[in-house]
């Protein structure tokens, strides 16, 4: 992901105070910072493979069919049998500080990717992590809607709902300069069935 595209991503964290709306969500609170986590985890069993156009039909863990390509990327398709057991799972958090006056900026961003090498059961996962020190603008104590320059001075303007991140935003003031940091993780395997 771009910097931009993390910067987004950790504005929707924070003003919806999860990713996914409530699902497996915890909320973390430590004196001053806030910090909203999920953690989702998603079973599938493969139904069939087409390995000429690298299609999976999967079952959920709730009876549903859909359909998956696994791009050319995808090593060891071929050891992939119907039956097999696809597990998905996804973190993210976003946790936002006060940034210290006359402190640097945090670092801005890390990322790392993993694929199976050949011949091993197929598996990917992806992390990344983005740090940006934003100017508080405006805050609304009423409706929780804050407004905020990033460090290309576009402004943003988030509701934020989790009642952590409303703790926070009860301590801001214009001109304050807050420390977001967002982390993404994402890992997908698969078992073979019980044979």
């Amino acid at each position: 992901m771009t910097s931009r595209r993390l910067l987004l991503a950790a504005c929707a964290a924070l003003a919806l105070g999860t990713g996914f709306g409530g699902l497996a969500s915890s909320v973390v609170q430590a004196a001053g910072p806030a910090m909203v986590e999920d953690r989702v985890t998603l079973l599938a069993t493969v139904e069939t493979i087409d390995m000429a156009t690298r299609t999976v039909l999967l079952r959920s863990s709730s009876g549903n069919l859909f359909t998956v390509k696994a791009g050319p990327e995808v090593r060891n398709l071929a050891q992939v049998r119907p039956g097999d057991r696809v597990t998905v799972d996804y973190y993210q958090a976003v946790a936002v500080q006060m940034g210290a006056p006359g402190s640097a900026p945090p670092p801005t961003a890390d990322s790392a990717e993993y694929r199976a090498a050949l011949g091993e059961r197929p598996a990917a996962g992806a992390y990344e992590a983005m740090s940006v020190r934003v100017t508080v603008v405006s805050i609304d104590r009423a409706t929780y809607r804050v407004s905020f320059l990033d460090p290309g001075n576009s402004l943003h303007t988030v509701v934020v709902r989790a009642e952590p991140m409303r703790n926070f935003v009860r301590t801001l003031r214009p001109g304050d300069q807050v420390d977001i940091h967002y982390v993404e993780e994402l890992a997908v395997s698969i078992e073979p069935a019980a044979r």
